[in-house]
């Protein structure tokens, strides 16, 4: 860890107390113009860090810039050791950890960008990921899981997610089946997991998992094609201060706990509360957005949510009384 993210943590630990120059240089071992030089770094990068003469320095105000310290510091706090990174900007966080993954990396980790040019969807979507507007994370894992067990890491994901986010918007969060979180009728979050197995031992060898929070819309608005349907966690102004590294730590900590028990489903009530489809009709379209069709040719378009089983498959009865467990990688759905 550099001296300026040193700096940071400690003046953030001591709010409203002055530490000077010397203190802070004690404690970590440094010399007072290294804590000098880290102090002016820190208010360049927008810190409001007051200095005074005889007393020494105050942290009286955070920008809403990710820090990795920031976010490690506060997860071993809760007892979450993981690896964190940065980035200002990548085409895509999971696009980056496959390459890490090429070049050797074994570790479990998180990667977090300020903005992706090429953000990723399911099903070749993309996510629209302008700079300072959200989270984009992807955690780089290696569960002792098969690839079966490996995708409901999408719906641990979710329930880590809408926990988080209800905790730091304090207002209630939905999810749409299977992996898509709502708030006030818009979509605000997306999920994509990726991964890869080992075909002899039947096991995954990693999985990456991504996702997308929208947490402030972006200057100017969606882009026309996303305005009727994309949505941000807050949409008023309010207090930014250090708000999406707030979020990132309370949706890696909740993430973290429901892994370690991993492929326990401990998690799975919570996705369950929360979503807004079971005892709706939904009409059921298959992933190029055409309508599914039944064994005797005829529609099998409309059916009405009856629930989510253990498996997250989405358990619904149609018109004509039939019932049919489906798979989130063989269909998607629409409201009606």
């Amino acid at each position: 860890m550099v001296v300026k993210d040193k700096v940071l943590l400690l003046l953030e630990s001591h709010r409203g107390d002055f530490l000077s120059g010397q203190e802070i240089a004690d404690q970590l071992s440094v010399t007072r113009a290294g804590v000098w030089k880290a102090v002016k770094a820190l208010q360049r990068d927008g810190y409001g860090i007051e200095a005074v003469n005889n007393k020494g320095y105050t942290l009286k105000e955070a920008p809403d810039v990710l820090s990795a310290a920031f976010i490690e510091q506060k997860l071993r706090e809760e007892g979450v050791n993981l690896a964190v990174w940065v980035e200002k900007m990548v085409d895509s966080t999971n696009n980056v950890l496959k390459q890490y993954v090429a070049e050797g990396e074994r570790r479990d980790m998180v990667l977090l960008a300020e903005e992706q040019s090429a953000g990723r969807g399911r099903r070749g979507r993309s996510f629209f990921s302008p700079e300072g507007t959200g989270i984009y994370l992807s955690l780089l894992l290696h569960p002792d899981a098969t690839p079966q067990e490996g995708t409901m890491l999408t719906t641990l994901t979710a329930a880590a997610a809408a926990g988080a986010i209800e905790k730091i918007a304090e207002e209630p969060v939905q999810i749409k089946w299977v992996n898509d979180i709502w708030m006030r009728g818009r979509k605000i979050s997306g999920i994509l997991t990726e991964g890869s197995a080992s075909l002899e031992e039947g096991k995954l060898e990693y999985v990456i998992v991504g996702i997308g929070i929208n947490l402030y819309e972006p200057a100017g608005g969606f882009p026309k094609e996303l305005e009727n349907v994309a949505g941000a966690v807050f949409t008023n102004d309010i207090t930014r201060e250090n708000l999406r590294n707030r979020l990132a730590v309370e949706f890696l900590a909740n993430f973290m706990k429901y892994y370690k028990s991993f492929p326990a489903k401990d998690y799975l009530e919570e996705y369950r509360k929360r979503s807004f489809v079971i005892g709706r009709k939904v009409r059921i379209l298959a992933p190029e957005g055409a309508p599914i069709r039944g064994e005797r040719g005829g529609e099998r378009e409309i059916a009405l949510v009856l629930g989510i089983d253990d498996d997250c498959h989405l358990q619904v009865q149609y018109e004509d009384g039939t019932r049919e467990n489906l798979s989130s990688g063989e269909i998607s759905i629409k409201i009606e």
